[in-house]
């Protein structure tokens, strides 16, 4: 029994030295084979996409391509759909809504869908932030909007954190927020020229009734505290008697003007910060003022530049209504399929100043 224990033990012995043996002379595995593996479909990632920083959010220019900026010629990988958020609710806009119509000619090629959209007929949060919001609800790829006050800003952000690019033309507000750039004018210079060229009419003195469009709008606000600012420091001779808004109307404008006449026979002068510039100037048409109640507007629009060439508005200042609304679309598209960047934060427009005596470079009086 004990000399079969002991052959049993030898057997064992013997089995697990063959087994060692073949384990021993087994090929190691190189470091590659070692870290190979199966690589499943849901494990192959894209390569990152690197966005372009838009640039500095103050940053100004007066780019060279202003109203003619064309899209990169490049197809995107997917449809895309912009938004151009706008108002309608005087002359002015019609220029801008044209500008956006040539952009969508444009891009129409590259399988893009520019849509021009008039949310209400005012430039506040109320109206464009639930803009922004049902935008962003369409599946819009970019985003251009009237941004009129601070409460605007938010929407943009949010529109931004979602990866919907966004920029802003003709107003915009103060308060940083995401959007990329802004196509308009330095409105607070806009004012103080506007106050340049109400000295040039007056002499530098008499009553001054202003007329802007919304108080809440910062835009409007700008040029109106720039006007006061300016003629405040180096006209003191000329005294604002009232301010109102017309919301953007020209009847209401017609009113108001007349109202300042009726309370100052002696006014000197009218200025309209923003929309229907005409209804105050037809008060003073049809109250035998023109020459001594001047005008001062902004916009080329042909009602006010029929005003001007009769001698009732002395000077009206541009802003380049078709750039802000083609400029926009154009440049969103071309960031996100090309990368391109603007070279400014703020694209300041042109502002030409127009009286009856260069009126006949700017405008030829339409048809009948």
């Amino acid at each position: 029994m004990k000399k079969h224990q002991i052959l049993t033990l030898l057997s064992i012995i013997a089995i697990l030295a063959m087994i060692l043996t073949a384990c021993g002379t087994k090929p190691a595995a190189t470091p590659t084979q070692e870290a190979a593996a199966p690589v499943t479909a849901t494990e192959v990632q894209p390569a990152p996409v690197t966005k372009v920083a838009w640039p500095a959010f103050d940053k100004a220019c007066t780019p060279a391509d202003e109203g003619t900026v064309k899209p990169v010629d490049k197809q995107p990988d997917k449809p895309l759909k912009i938004a151009v958020l706008g108002l309608e609710n005087n002359p002015f806009w019609i220029p801008v809504k044209a500008g956006t119509e040539k952009a969508a000619e444009e891009l129409k090629p590259y399988n893009v869908t520019v849509d021009w959209i008039v949310p209400g007929d005012q430039h506040t949060a109320e109206v464009f932030g639930g803009a922004i919001e049902a935008a962003m609800a369409q599946k819009y790829d970019a985003i251009a909007t009237i941004a009129g006050d601070s409460g605007v800003a938010p929407f943009i952000d949010k529109a931004v954190a979602a990866g919907i690019p966004v920029a802003t033309f003709n107003s915009e507000t103060a308060t940083p927020n995401g959007r990329g750039f802004f196509v308009g004018a330095d409105l607070y210079l806009q004012g103080q020229t506007a106050c340049e060229a109400m000295a040039k009419a007056t002499g530098g003195k008499g009553k001054v009734g202003i007329i802007t469009g919304f108080f809440a709008v910062e835009a409007h606000e700008l040029r109106r505290t720039g006007f006061v600012d300016k003629c405040k420091e180096k006209y003191p001779d000329i005294q604002v008697v009232s301010e109102v808004e017309n919301l953007d109307k020209a009847d209401t404008a017609y009113t108001q003007a007349n109202d300042f006449m009726s309370a100052n026979p002696d006014l000197a002068g009218i200025y309209v910060t923003a929309g229907g510039p005409f209804g105050a100037a037809k008060a003073v048409a049809d109250a035998g003022k023109a020459g001594k109640v001047w005008v001062v507007s902004f916009d080329f629009v042909d009602e006010t530049m029929q005003y001007v060439k009769d001698g009732v508005i002395y000077a009206t200042i541009g802003q380049d209504p078709y750039a802000q609304g083609h400029d926009p679309a154009v440049r969103l598209y071309n960031w996100i399929v090309g990368g391109v960047t603007p070279e400014c934060g703020r694209m300041v427009t042109k502002a030409d100043i127009v009286t009856k005596d260069n009126i006949d470079q700017f405008w030829t009086a339409p048809q009948q």
